[in-house]
């Protein structure tokens, strides 16, 4: 068992929680609501409010446990951890968990195995507590969907929280004070101060949460307008944070106009407003708002004494027709601004019942990922890689597929957008570099001395985790030399300025690992990208070899790719070669290896040895049907994303 951190902070932190006027015998009522529907959110047993002590926790709410049922010693505290974490701490399996297994929270009567938990901040910024939900079984569903919401109603905890520390301020009375009027001032402006946000001067989140609880339990009528400026963050990369400031400050007065006569503006988040339509139930009304912000927005903005151009979202819900309760009324508008930023730029979009089913959906779906995962229902396809020369083998693509218990072989389109933005995406990636590294070694040891395996990565992989150790440590479990493995990721991911998944390739490349780029030609900057990340090898994608016969401007782009890729001295593989035209004129234009129909499809590893013991003849000469092949449709999905057909 691994004892929680004690923060840097401490004494001050301590300190901080003293202004709450919590402790063991003194819980808060008002965080009872957010307590009981976290553990209906995400169906939990368990869900609390606990406040760090020195040396002990308690509970300021609490549902599903007492803290008669545990021990509320720090030192065993899972709060204790989450209070030292920036995000959310998640445990899937707390026996799995070397932080946790010997914990006596988990092997005692209390039996966790899951827990979720987010810091509680007051507002200088110390954390003095945690939200956190528990289970008695695990779960490897928790979604990043799912930190969200929990985060969103960590943010509820933490406004009554803070209406709590105002009011135990207020009733304090200040040193020297004799008469009442000037304590009544006081309490006045710490209470104005606590539902108003000190930049813009609009009401803040707790207010806006507390006007809606309060409106819907009168009418039940309101208007949610959920607005989310787009390109905010660069304004405030490119211009600083004072450009920033100014920009929110003008952006607040626009939106003040709008709603000049029905309706509240409030900031809160970063760039997050909130318009609520007191008594507002026409959608076309509500949506005319909607659009007027929108419009209200799209003119030039004087930021700092410069002119910039921002643009914004609108999610929208309605009650009583969207929820009746605030917090899912806000909620749904939420899942609407989601969807209307997915759509594009300047978008709104109101709320309809099946955005929530979505969720469900793939919560459901993540539950049946996660048994395939634990259950060994994915499997790995190989298809070959060959000499354009003369068809003999040089290596191949690991490709996973699904063999689902009702529905069969399942392609990668089927379920791989959900697995790779799914929580089971770096546990899935390290499960195929695993498999294909064995595979491998195994195929070398039988007599192919040169074969190198390709395997596509996760964009998770590259941004969290040790990549290089990941790596370093299936190949040396395998025994599989460093030049045997290629990694394949999309130019659009090395685009992403992630300077540490960049240095993880560089320190990969000088191992001797290879790195290709998977369907080049189709992302952004591919020269910038070029220059940039440490290839090896371009893969060209399959849309220029398919079309470079028929069309002069597809055989360009294959030339302008095979002269990038002699001037920064890679090798190139073009994928989708299905007849020996194609495979003949990407030879004479000088690209060294291809990977498609003339040469096979993907295919299982038992039907992949079929190469073998063919005696490695060339496979250009055997065409597609050489050896048995799996009947999947043409058009797979690669982990990195990008839809291929090879």
């Amino acid at each position: 068992m691994r004892c929680p951190p004690v923060l840097d902070d401490e004494k001050t932190r301590l300190e901080a929680l003293t202004a709450y006027g919590l402790s063991a015998d003194q819980a808060l009522p008002d965080l009872d609501p957010v307590v009981n529907i976290a553990a209906r959110v995400f169906n939990m047993p368990v869900a609390a409010v606990n406040m760090i002590g020195a040396d002990h926790v308690f509970f300021a709410a609490s549902t599903g446990l007492s803290a008669e049922d545990l021990d509320m010693r720090r030192d065993v505290s899972f709060c204790g951890h989450a209070i030292a974490h920036d995000g959310v701490l998640v445990v899937p399996d707390a026996t799995l968990d070397e932080r946790f297994n010997q914990n006596p929270l988990v092997t005692g009567s209390a039996g966790i195995r899951f827990y979720a938990g987010v810091p509680l901040r007051s507002p200088q910024g110390h954390a003095i507590g945690a939200l956190c939900v528990i289970d008695h079984k695990p779960h490897h569903d928790f979604s990043r969907d799912d930190e969200i919401r929990l985060r969103e109603l960590a943010q509820m905890a933490a406004d009554r929280l803070e209406l709590r520390r105002v009011e135990v301020a207020a009733h304090q009375s200040p040193v020297g004070a004799t008469t009442e009027p000037e304590g009544h001032d006081e309490e006045v402006e710490v209470h104005r101060l606590a539902n108003t946000d000190t930049l813009t001067g609009l009401p803040n989140r707790l207010f806006i949460r507390r006007q809606t609880e309060k409106l819907l339990a009168g009418t039940g009528r309101a208007g949610v307008i959920l607005l989310d400026l787009d390109g905010f963050k660069e304004v405030n990369n490119e211009l600083g944070c004072l450009a920033g400031d100014h920009l929110l400050c003008e952006v607040a007065q626009r939106l003040l106009r709008v709603t000049a006569t029905n309706g509240t503006v409030a900031r809160v988040g970063g760039d997050e407003f909130v318009i609520l339509l007191e008594n507002e139930i026409n959608h076309e009304r509500v949506m005319s708002v909607a659009r007027s912000a929108i419009s209200a927005l799209a003119g030039p903005i004087s930021a700092n004494g410069q002119e910039v151009r921002v643009t914004a979202c609108c999610g929208v819900a309605i009650a009583p027709f969207h929820a009746v309760e605030a917090l899912e009324l806000i909620s749904n508008a939420d899942l609407a601004l989601t969807r209307a930023k997915s759509i594009g730029r300047a978008q709104s979009f109101v709320f309809v019942p099946e955005l929530r089913t979505e969720v469900r959906a793939r919560r459901l779906n993540n539950i049946e990922l996660d048994r395939a995962l634990s259950d060994g229902e994915f499997v790995l396809f190989y298809q070959p890689q060959v000499l354009l020369s003369d068809g003999s083998l040089t290596g191949a693509e690991a490709l996973i597929r699904w063999w689902h218990p009702q529905r069969g072989l399942l392609s990668p389109a089927a379920f791989l957008p959900a697995l790779e933005s799914g929580p089971l995406a770096s546990s899935a990636g390290l499960w195929v570099l695993d498999q294909a590294c064995a595979q491998a070694a195994l195929w070398r040891r039988r007599g192919a001395e040169n074969f190198r395996i390709g395997v596509n990565l996760f964009s998770i992989q590259l941004r969290v985790g040790d990549l290089v150790t990941d790596v370093m440590s299936a190949l040396e479990r395998h025994g599989l030399p460093p030049e045997a493995l290629e990694l394949e990721i999309t130019e659009n991911t090395a685009f992403e300025r992630d300077t540490c998944a960049l240095e993880a390739l560089q320190r990969l490349r000088q191992y001797g690992v290879g790195v290709a780029f998977d369907d080049f030609g189709t992302g952004f900057a591919s020269l910038s990208s070029l220059k940039r990340c440490p290839v090896s090898r371009l893969k060209i994608d399959r849309s220029f070899v398919q079309g470079m016969l028929g069309s002069k401007e597809d055989a360009a782009v294959v030339r302008a790719i095979l002269g990038m890729a002699r001037s920064f001295r890679v090798e190139t593989v073009a994928e989708g070669v299905e007849n020996e035209q194609q495979r003949k004129a990407l030879w004479e234009m000088g690209c060294s290896e291809g990977q498609g129909y003339l040469f096979g499809r993907p295919r299982s590893a038992v039907q992949f040895d079929e190469i073998f013991r063919m005696g490695w003849q060339s496979l250009a000469s055997q065409g597609t049907h050489a050896v048995p092949h799996d009947n999947d449709a043409q058009h797979h999905k690669t982990p990195s994303g990008t839809v291929s057909r090879s």
